[in-house]
């Protein structure tokens, strides 16, 4: 367009020129019209940067303000894309600005609550510590007692805490079973019991072993007067009543029952042996029964009294 445009202007000026020089005639309007044509050529030259030319006695023309309202909108446009990015981008920064805050006082609660969860876990470790010390207290006090009331299986566990060094109540332990070891050993003890048997019952028919199954049956406060009864049957070979004894010895859950057949024990064998002793009688009946294989019933055995 702006090629037309000059040649417009070239053409209009030079045969304009042409004209009035060849012919002289009609010189106002030949330059009316090399003026249009100029104009015309001007307006096609500067179509994109002006919004209005004028031209005395032709007029005037608009030839870029469509152009340049539409530049105006784009710029519009442009102008709230971009104030509208800007509000975005204060929102994002905003929006990041409260996120950086709750992020940091969230890590405030986390580390005071890890404080808190680590003082309760060491409450709880305390506690726990303090649990376990009154427990094994209790255990204790509680072993002893029944050791004390003819418990043969809380003595046992006495003897066995008092020969374990790394037991925390190692030495109380081993005092509290030498004090209801020595209090069986006394030296004297009650006999001459009598079994109360069923009125017409001949007991001297019983055998050895129907007489050791009533007293796995008897109460232990019946068992002292069992256990002399069965002795004193010199009739039944010693070395099965020596048996027996050891028996009662190694298994009886009656502390009192274990002292007296350990008192009977150690009378029909000759030893003068506390009659709690079980783990040396034992070892030493295991090495000597043989020596009591010859000897016939109906010998007569004095019972310890």
């Amino acid at each position: 367009m702006k090629l037309i445009g000059i040649l417009l202007v070239l053409n209009g000026i030079a045969i304009s020129a042409g004209w009035v020089m060849t012919y002289g005639t009609h010189k106002a309007s030949v330059i009316t019209l090399c003026s249009i044509a100029v104009f015309a050529g001007l307006a096609l030259i500067l179509q994109d940067r002006i919004t209005e030319l004028t031209v005395k006695g032709v007029g005037s023309i608009k030839a870029a303000a469509k152009q340049a309202e539409s530049d105006a909108d784009a710029v519009a446009d442009l102008k709230s894309r971009v104030e509208s990015q800007s509000a975005t981008v204060d929102l994002v920064a905003q929006e990041a600005s409260k996120a950086k805050r709750l992020s940091e006082e969230v890590a405030n609660k986390n580390e005071r609550a890890e404080k808190k969860l680590e003082t309760l876990d060491k409450a709880i470790t305390r506690a726990t510590s303090s649990l376990s010390d009154l427990e094994l207290v209790t255990d204790y006090t509680m072993t002893v007692v029944a050791a004390q009331n003819d418990d043969r299986k809380a003595f046992d566990k006495l003897k066995t805490w008092s020969e374990d060094k790394n037991h925390p109540f190692h030495e109380r332990a081993q005092q509290a079973w030498t004090s209801v070891f020595e209090s069986h050993n006394k030296p004297y003890s009650v006999g001459g019991f009598k079994v109360s048997w069923v009125d017409g019952f001949d007991s001297s028919k019983l055998s050895l072993r129907d007489l050791a199954n009533q007293y796995k049956n008897a109460p232990a406060q019946l068992k002292p007067a069992l256990l002399e009864y069965i002795w004193n049957r010199n009739d039944f070979p010693k070395i099965e009543r020596l048996d027996f004894l050891m028996e009662v010895m190694e298994t009886d859950g009656s502390l009192n029952a274990v002292e007296y057949a350990g008192r009977y024990f150690t009378s029909g064998t000759s030893q003068k042996i506390k009659p709690l002793a079980v783990d040396y009688l034992s070892k030493w009946w295991k090495e000597h029964r043989d020596e009591f294989k010859e000897e016939k019933p109906n010998q007569s055995v004095q019972a310890t009294k």
